[in-house]
């Protein structure tokens, strides 16, 4: 088969670079969601990006309940927080690709969007100080 120059893997973004300092869940969230919608990404990207959410997921929720358990119960930010948390724990724990790569694309999304949220709930609360982060 030939092979032209410029071709080869046409349908495949390029991989995100890795940020100083990045701790992995940035450059999780820009593998999901910086990926066109109409081409998935290989599935071994997201197969390692879904796996960064999920941890990401769990381990932050814990800490903004708590954050956002300091806040006074009639503060919208609380129940902001909370619902958020509650949200992504769901889809984490429960939440299963289907069967084939746009089905793991579209579960892959959904983790990212939750892990963008809570990532912005986890620096507004802890922003304030006072709060376990």
């Amino acid at each position: 088969m030939l092979v032209c120059p410029g071709t080869a893997m046409a349908h495949a973004a390029p991989t995100p670079p890795r940020a100083e300092g990045d701790d992995g869940i940035e450059w999780a969230i820009r593998a999901v969601l910086g990926a066109p919608t109409h081409v998935s990404p290989p599935m071994g990207r997201i197969t390692s990006a879904t796996a960064v959410l999920r941890l990401y997921l769990k381990k932050t929720a814990a800490a903004v309940q708590a954050a956002a358990a300091a806040l006074p119960a009639d503060d919208p930010r609380r129940a902001a927080a909370e619902s958020s948390a509650a949200e992504a724990l769901h889809r984490a724990e429960t939440l299963k690709p289907g069967n084939g790569l746009q089905s793991a694309f579209d579960c892959a999304r959904g983790l990212a969007l939750a892990a963008r949220e809570l990532r912005d709930h986890k620096k507004e609360l802890c922003a304030e100080g006072g709060s376990p982060c």
